[in-house]
């Protein structure tokens, strides 16, 4: 499956975009079959962004510490220039970890969140295929992860 990405410059100064919020639940009509993952920023627009499977072990950005997830796929979400804390230094969102036991996405956990790069990993039960949306009033990036049959 080829990676989805959007590539955005941010003119220089300005802020990153900063994530609020991660939702899950599984797709409402009419998509069906999906699991879907919201990532919701501040602002009007969504950062730039890149979404893959990987085959390699997932690490934290810094420490390098490995990183695992329930299921044999490994999707890795990253946004650029974002960061999952206000100025004050306070996580947003506070959760940086959730198993939401949906039918494809079964965890997902922040792995970066250092100078400008947001990225978590999703554990999927098995590589599926997925599709990106971008929304607005609030921005956000949309992922929905077909269920395997």
């Amino acid at each position: 499956m080829t990676p989805v990405q959007r590539i955005r410059s941010e003119r220089p100064g300005v802020p990153p975009h900063v994530l609020r919020a991660v939702e899950t639940r599984t797709a409402p009509s009419p998509t069906p079959g999906y699991d879907r993952v919201v990532f919701e920023f501040t602002g009007d627009s969504v950062p730039g962004y890149r979404v893959e499977y990987t085959t390699k072990p997932a690490q934290r950005c810094g420490s390098g510490d490995p990183v695992t997830v329930a299921g044999t796929g490994r999707l890795i979400v990253r946004f650029e220039p974002a960061q999952a804390h206000d100025e004050h230094g306070n996580l947003t969102p506070a959760e940086r970890h959730r198993a939401p036991g949906l039918p494809a996405v079964r965890e997902l956990t922040l792995i970066c969140d250092f100078e400008g790069q947001v990225a978590w990993v999703l554990g999927i039960t098995a590589p599926a295929a997925y599709r990106v949306l971008e929304l607005t009033g609030p921005a956000r990036v949309v992922l929905d992860v077909r269920h395997g049959h």
